[in-house]
């Protein structure tokens, strides 16, 4: 067990004289009470007690280096851990007075075989007495649960949703001008559906990237010019318009009450050239995010299908056996079968309207790094939450930054919305915009904080 031999000067209010503790003999004086304190990062006094010193101990031993021979390749270096910081922290109450003191253990990266990071506080005086339960901010609310087919609802045959849903799907042609040419020439499809009566056509951003003109087919063969309104590389979805009637509309589901093992189809043109090509499946997954191999933003939120998808079938819907669209499919993984992703309705729906009204679309910005938790580093690091978000890094000038957020909190809720596996913090804020404020539930070692952060406008190059 290491210590830090330092002692912590308080606020005038709470000073104490400095004392020489034994932090393994916490020992009892008839003017003076002394105590020890622990916990997972943060150990925290009582309420009403003073802080003398702290320290931590790192519990996980890093991982030796293994004997390599030297005509073999060395495999990618594990991230070593070790305490970046260790401090006195505390906490305000609404008035901004505080309320708690405690010492902070943190380390640089909750990614390896390290863990857990236990703090020690060595605290001194008598605790308040504990707050009325009914003064303690609510707990967050749980996700919603699975969502039933409504009374009345009809399940349609496989056969009844392609004749309903199939006029409206359009296969998307992205033309572009080669180097030394003059004219512009097919380099690329996919496929997209009529989002609107107005000639409005959701597809995805990579499908669109890079184009000059656009061409879509329709179900019966025919050709229409379209222009581009607007793309999003962010969510990977993208909005184009034709001139012209529209044969039929997709109809938007409810992708927020999907539930894995539910039915769905995939209507595209795979290839190009196969057009309304219609494959069956079932939602295997929820909520996953899927990172960019070139370095472009990582996708969250996805629904994970199994109904399977090809080359052509991006921008094409997902739709469920009501005949409605929970989705537009917008990758597979090719080293693997039967693993195909699709940006959800909820986001689909948000973003194209926001491109057709404004052109682009505006994210709110918290100024977090943070990292996902899942069981395994929970129990690693012997985290006091069950999921949530690791603050792995707070950006200077931020709202977070402003707000007191550090290094070694975990975001567990936003506005009491849970996040975590089944809710992304992309997500969770998505039905934001720059200038409001949400309130972060935040759990800092032992302590669960409620902090409101006013949301920026998400930079550029982000």
């Amino acid at each position: 067990m290491r210590f830090e031999n330092r002692f912590l000067a308080l606020a005038a209010a709470l000073i104490v004289p400095a004392l020489t503790v034994s932090p393994a003999m916490a020992q009892e004086s008839a003017t003076f009470g002394q105590s020890l304190a622990e916990g997972p990062m943060t150990a925290w006094c009582e309420p009403g007690q003073a802080l003398l010193s702290g320290g931590y101990e790192l519990k996980g031993a890093e991982p030796a280096a293994p004997e390599i021979a030297l005509e073999e390749e060395a495999p990618p270096a594990e991230p070593v851990v070790f305490v970046s910081a260790s401090h006195p922290t505390l906490r305000l109450d609404r008035s901004g007075n505080v309320a708690q003191f405690g010492w902070t253990a943190v380390p640089n990266t909750i990614i390896g075989a390290a863990g857990p990071l236990v703090a020690y506080a060595i605290c001194a005086g008598e605790p308040s007495p504990a707050p009325p339960a009914e003064s303690m901010p609510p707990p967050p609310r749980p996700l919603p649960g699975p969502k039933t087919v409504a009374m009345g609802t009809t399940v349609l045959t496989p056969v009844e949703v392609v004749q309903q849903i199939g006029p409206a799907v359009v296969t998307v042609i992205n033309e572009q001008i080669e180097e030394g040419e003059t004219d512009t020439v097919p380099t690329g499809s996919g496929s997209g559906f009529f989002f609107d009566t107005d000639g409005h056509i959701v597809t995805n951003e990579h499908v669109v990237e890079g184009g000059v003109e656009f061409v879509v087919v329709l179900e019966d063969g025919r050709e229409l010019s379209a222009t581009l309104v607007g793309a999003d590389a962010n969510s990977d979805v993208a909005v184009l318009k034709v001139d012209a009637p529209v044969p039929a509309v997709a109809r938007i589901g409810d992708s927020d009450h999907l539930q894995p093992g539910q039915g769905v189809l995939a209507i595209g043109s795979p290839l190009g050239t196969f057009t309304n090509t219609v494959t069956e499946g079932i939602v295997s997954a929820l909520g996953r995010t899927v990172p960019d191999d070139n370095g472009g933003p990582e996708l969250v939120n996805l629904i994970q299908h199994d109904a399977a998808i090809n080359p052509g079938n991006s921008g094409g819907p997902l739709v469920t056996l009501t005949g409605e669209v929970v989705g537009i499919n917008t990758l597979g993984i090719v080293d693997a079968q039967g693993l195909f992703f699709a940006v959800p309705a909820q986001t689909v729906s948000r973003v194209a309207e926001e491109l057709i009204a404004e052109g682009a679309v505006d994210y709110p910005y918290l100024g977090l790094q943070l990292a996902p938790l899942d069981e395994e580093t929970i129990v690693q690091w012997a985290l006091p939450v069950d999921e949530g978000f690791y603050v792995q890094g707070v950006v200077a000038g931020t709202p977070s930054e402003a707000a007191g957020l550090q290094v070694g909190d975990i975001v567990t809720a936003i506005d009491l919305e849970r996040v975590g596996e089944r809710q992304s913090m992309v997500g969770a804020l998505f039905q934001y915009k720059p200038g409001d404020t949400v309130q972060l539930t935040v759990q800092r070692g032992l302590v669960t904080m409620r902090v409101d952060v006013p949301l920026a406008e998400r930079p550029t190059d982000l």
